[in-house]
């Protein structure tokens, strides 16, 4: 019997996104190898998380690197990180930053987002610049930064439009001695924003490992500054306090290094020719079922280099077809603006890109009969 069955769990194809609540991507051959083999013995955990991060720094172009459980907690420990300023007796005592020289932590509130609960977790108080909705100018964010701001952090997807570049914010804080924290979670691909957000003047940029790197999902990626992966060495698992609830695995490590490792070597347009494949045939299909307005957009739901497919379904609700759709077993998502069903095959093989096509134009077949 399969764990499916003893857990009593749905298979789904998910043509949606690399959303937490959908399980992400599906692990790499690699990764999954590169797991299986380090479980199988034992190892000086922090040494590890040393060697790991060297090989990363190598293979992103970045000073230092530091594999942390999930891009979340990386905020959590970025923010720490920044209050303590390397003062051990004043990260034991987080969240209570009673004891830390500055105890605010900079945001932007044209970014607003669930996310930065993350950066308040630490015992941060949490600065707004700006308005939430309204555009942010540079000078409204230099008022906002003052003795007490222990870090600036930016959000590459929230409301970035909205604010100054992140280049002019890094040279703003960085004279008044502010670090800036990047959370770029589901920014890949490109793989060249693995380099380009450090490269823009971020002390440290943060990925998921489990979005566009097919690494574990519980996996992050923190790169950029040795200054500041050194202090992150130093205050995260194994050791006490703050950060003792976010362990990292031997397994989440090794997996995430050779999932980045298969990221990098393949080339940008190789990888963006595959997923653009796999969107020919998502739209060819919308187009098949009679959908509307069906074409091809850059980016994916959260802005990432990932192309996916937009169509209105004529005839059909669109939010009742999606969820007829995940009963089939195939997860989309639905643009409200355009009231439109949202095709992205970023997670999926080819052949089982095919398998949800099948499966949409035999939900639509379906629903034209009844």
């Amino acid at each position: 019997m399969s764990v499916f069955e003893e857990l009593g769990l749905r298979r789904f194809l998910n043509a949606e996104d690399t959303f937490t609540s959908n399980g992400a991507s599906c692990l790499g051959p690699e990764a999954y190898q590169a797991m299986r083999e380090i479980s199988g013995a034992w190892v000086d955990l922090l040494q590890m998380q040393r060697n790991t991060g060297e090989a990363l720094a190598r293979l992103t172009r970045n000073e230092a690197a530091y594999v942390s459980s999930g891009a979340a907690s990386a905020l959590t420990l970025c923010a720490a990180a920044a209050l303590c300023e390397g003062d051990r007796d004043a990260f034991l005592a987080l969240p209570d930053a009673s004891l830390c020289r500055r105890r605010e932590a900079l945001v932007l509130a044209p970014q607003k987002n669930a996310y930065m609960r993350s950066i308040a977790a630490s015992g941060a108080t949490l600065r707004w610049a700006g308005e939430e909705g309204r555009p942010l100018t540079l000078e409204q964010a230099e008022a906002a930064m003052s003795r007490q701001t222990a870090a600036l952090f930016y959000f590459v997807y929230h409301g970035a439009a909205l604010c100054p570049s992140l280049e002019a914010l890094a040279r703003a804080a960085h004279r008044r001695g502010i670090p800036v924290f990047v959370d770029a979670a589901a920014q890949l691909p490109p793989a060249e924003n693995l380099w380009a957000f450090t490269g823009q003047g971020a002390d440290l940029a943060l990925f998921s490992g489990g979005k566009g790197l097919a690494g574990p999902q519980d996996s992050g990626l923190a790169v950029g500054k040795r200054l500041w992966v050194e202090r992150l060495l130093a205050l995260g698992a194994p050791n006490e306090g703050l950060a003792r609830g976010s362990k990292v695995t031997r397994e989440a490590m090794a997996g995430l290094y050779a999932a980045v490792k298969r990221f990098v070597s393949e080339p940008e347009s190789q990888r963006q020719a595959a997923l653009m494949e796999k969107c020919a045939l998502g739209r060819d299909c919308m187009e098949r079922c009679g959908f509307a307005q069906v074409r091809i957009v850059a980016q994916g739901p959260v802005g990432q280099a990932s192309p996916r497919v937009l169509g209105r379904p004529v005839g059909m609700d669109a939010r009742a077809l999606r969820q007829a759709l995940r009963d089939d077993g195939l997860l989309v998502g639905y643009d409200a603006q355009e009231d439109a069903l949202c095709f992205h095959p970023q997670m999926l093989t080819l052949k089982q890109t095919q398998t949800a096509c099948r499966l949409l134009e035999n939900r639509v077949r379906l629903w034209k009969e009844a």
